[in-house]
């Protein structure tokens, strides 16, 4: 396969850019993480794989999201092939900002990325995740968002990577237009579904919150995380944002996945169709969710889960 020259590789954490080094290194020739912060993040980078790290260094005072200017400055002058990007919020910001400079677009959620030719191709979800579209880099730097299952799924790197050396870059003065207004903590649940090898959804054929209860000990009787639809996290608020799987929440790929009380609609199931195993609950026989199914049981839920809950645990 063929290869482009430098690919620059951007995270919010430095946990991240393990998987960043290791998509870009099958891209490119050389690989330089850009790290947007601190000296101290900058070092905790050095070993994750990459052939340099380009620090864009935050002034006192400032916010981190001032540094994407220097990063935009950079890539100018330095003319990356591809700068890979990890999806998140402040990424997100950050990934669009130096697109713009570059008068170029940004490929969000890629989930798959390749060169062919010397060409760098994108795979992304379009249409709610109805389809998937290929999009060829005409002019460089492309600037994708890697889309977390992939980062999640990227095999690490063989062997220990030698620390890179590090170069601080040379300030730029365009500031973000931003303002730290105030700062409050925020309640986030420590889940990673992502991660997670079982996963039963539950959808809006559950009535009531407290019924919940019955679908944590299904869960917990085969050792998977549960996670919900959209209405289920935004509509009523039943559960944590950060349990929400679909086009714009999780995105996963476990070895089995249990849907219960789910119609099925594209924008929920997308984010775990490439599950080994789909078994679908649901009392509407004509639901969507059993034309993806591997396995469907027909039945009210409030029957079918607590018979193979004690099923599980006989």
């Amino acid at each position: 396969m063929s290869r482009v020259n430098t690919v620059w590789v951007l995270g919010e954490t430095p946990e991240s850019y393990a998987s960043l080094c290791s998509v870009a290194r099958r891209l490119g020739d050389t690989v330089e993480a850009v790290v947007l912060g601190s000296a101290d993040a900058a070092q905790a980078v050095k070993g994750a794989g990459a052939d340099a790290v380009l620090l864009a260094a935050k002034r006192d005072g400032a916010l981190v999201e001032d540094c994407v200017a220097t990063v935009a400055a950079a890539a100018a002058e330095r003319k990356p092939d591809a700068i890979l990007v990890a999806t998140t919020k402040r990424m997100r910001l950050a990934a669009a900002r130096i697109a713009a400079s570059a008068h170029t677009r940004v490929v969000n959620d890629a989930t798959r990325v390749w060169v062919d030719d010397g060409c760098l191709f994108a795979e992304h979800m379009v249409f709610g995740g109805s389809a998937y579209s290929i999009e060829k880099a005409t002019s460089a730097p492309a600037v994708i968002l890697l889309g977390d299952g992939l980062l999640l799924n990227e095999p690490p790197l063989e062997g220990d990577a030698p620390e890179a050396a590090v170069t601080e870059l040379p300030a730029a003065d365009a500031a973000s237009g931003l303002k730290l207004i105030e700062t409050k903590p925020r309640t986030v649940e420590s889940v990673n579904l992502a991660a997670a090898r079982r996963v039963v959804s539950v959808g809006r054929g559950i009535e009531n919150e407290e019924d919940l209860q019955m679908i944590n000990e299904f869960a917990q009787a085969i050792e998977a995380e549960v996670g919900c639809t959209r209405p289920i996290a935004e509509g009523v608020n039943w559960m944590s944002r950060e349990r929400y799987i679909g086009v714009s929440g999780a995105m996963l790929k476990p070895d089995v996945f249990v849907a219960v009380g789910v119609s099925g609609q594209i924008q929920h199931m997308v984010g775990a169709n490439t599950a080994k195993t789909i078994i679908a609950i649901n009392k509407d026989k004509n639901a969507p969710v059993f034309k993806q199914a591997d396995y469907g049981i027909v039945g009210d839920l409030y029957e079918v889960v607590p018979k193979l809950v004690a099923g599980l645990k006989a």
